[in-house]
């Protein structure tokens, strides 16, 4: 596990603006306190992620994953897990609070509440006026028309204004990093141009890219680099990782974002559910019971059975491991601030902090603040490779069963 490392944020240092405190309505010079576990972590690239940890938008604004654009739900709708704008931003705050600032969204995340100005980008420009996120959008596929659709992207200009609009509904002038899909990549020239252009104008800071493999990774960087001003290559790659999907790293392609200097960034790192170890098939439904119907049928979560004992028995072995740690980690964060740590590690975050142990950065789906809990409750340890390797063997049996 890298070195823990403590930073605190001291950008407003020095500065005269005077704030509300937190007891009796005194003022005091505004410190942002961050934490970033992972600060001395060897980067692949300079864009560096607090913690090697984000978050993914995906259901922001989205009615079909369960968003509402009022202001109340019904018992019902909590039930069902229906959330709110409201519960977003308390969502978003323990995110940014605990140091998990990499947020990463999409031209194409709650389109359907766009008309409404509630679109995952223009969700987070709500709630980044105290904060100091890294942001990442997402150029949606140019050849796909979703809903009202977004027309092919064939030209420079056509791409920079899809840049620019991401950038407007963010309420930022640069993007951190602009990530485009595996297809759009691979036109010829047209975006490595616009991209180049981006960069030059400061639209953006980092290109990425999604679900490129390895040897077109290679010829895009290169092409990247070619026709710029040979400074500007490939940040990141995104792709779906976790203990159920292990492609990436069996085919050598985080391997391969290594030897490039690209940062992995792991999508969907629970597997849709299937690697949390919370449906299983002594528990099909996860404790569900609103829903009505299990998740995943019994066949399915019988052979992952393997795995899901032992990220059970993975978690048993950190939290004995951390036990002697998490004293001295106490005592050195306390002279920081900021959350506790975690002393009781669930199958979710094993699983998680076994993709960081891969080298990726993980970025789950987050959408309400026991979610958000959830995942900041992986920041502060790792696992070993004994452990990890203990995770790879139970997931190799449950491969060989599939």
């Amino acid at each position: 596990m890298p070195e823990l490392s403590f930073q605190r944020d001291t950008s407003n240092d020095g500065d005269s603006e005077d704030v509300a405190g937190s007891v009796g309505g005194s003022t005091k010079e505004k410190e942002e306190e961050v934490i970033d576990y992972q600060a001395d972590y060897e980067d692949e690239n300079e864009f560096h992620v607090p913690n090697r940890i984000g978050f993914d938008t995906a259901a922001w604004g989205d009615v079909d994953k369960g968003f509402k654009g009022g202001k109340k739900l019904k018992k019902k709708e909590i039930r069902r897990g229906k959330f709110l704008v409201s519960d977003l931003k308390q969502t978003y705050k323990k995110l940014m609070a605990a140091g998990i600032t990499f947020a990463i969204t999409s031209e194409h995340y709650g389109l359907s509440s766009r008309k409404a100005s509630l679109s995952s980008e223009e969700i987070i420009a709500r709630f980044t006026d105290d904060s100091k996120p890294l942001l990442a959008s997402t150029m949606t596929n140019p050849y796909k028309s979703f809903r009202k659709g977004t027309g092919i992207r064939l030209t420079r200009l056509s791409i920079l204004q899809a840049i620019e609009a991401s950038a407007e509904r963010l309420g930022v002038s640069s993007i951190d990093l602009y990530q485009v899909p595996s297809r759009t990549a691979l036109l010829p020239n047209v975006i490595t141009d616009a991209l180049n252009m981006a960069l030059d104008q400061n639209l953006i800071q980092y290109v990425g890219v999604t679900n490129l493999s390895k040897d077109s990774m290679t010829r895009f960087t290169n092409k990247l680099t070619r026709r710029g001003d040979g400074e500007h290559s490939l940040t990141s790659n995104r792709f779906e990782f976790s203990l159920i999907n292990r492609k990436a790293h069996k085919s050598g392609l985080i391997a391969a974002c290594k030897a490039l200097g690209v940062v992995p960034v792991a999508a969907n790192p629970l597997g849709d559910g299937l690697a949390s170890g919370v449906y299983t098939a002594a528990n099909p439904s996860g404790g569900d019971v609103v829903s009505g119907k299990p998740r995943f049928d019994f066949e399915t979560l019988e052979k992952w059975s393997a795995l899901h004992n032992a990220l059970g028995a993975v978690g048993e072995k950190v939290k004995k491991r951390m036990e002697k740690e998490n004293s001295e980690l106490k005592g050195r964060r306390s002279r920081y601030g900021g959350n506790a740590i975690n002393t009781d590690f669930s199958p979710s975050q094993i699983a998680i902090n076994y993709v960081v142990a891969k080298g990726c950065v993980p970025i789950p789906s987050i959408k309400n603040p026991k979610e958000a809990d959830e995942l900041i409750g992986c920041l502060g340890w790792g696992l070993t490779d004994d452990e990890v390797r203990m995770l790879d063997n139970a997931a190799d049996m449950c491969d060989q069963g599939l």
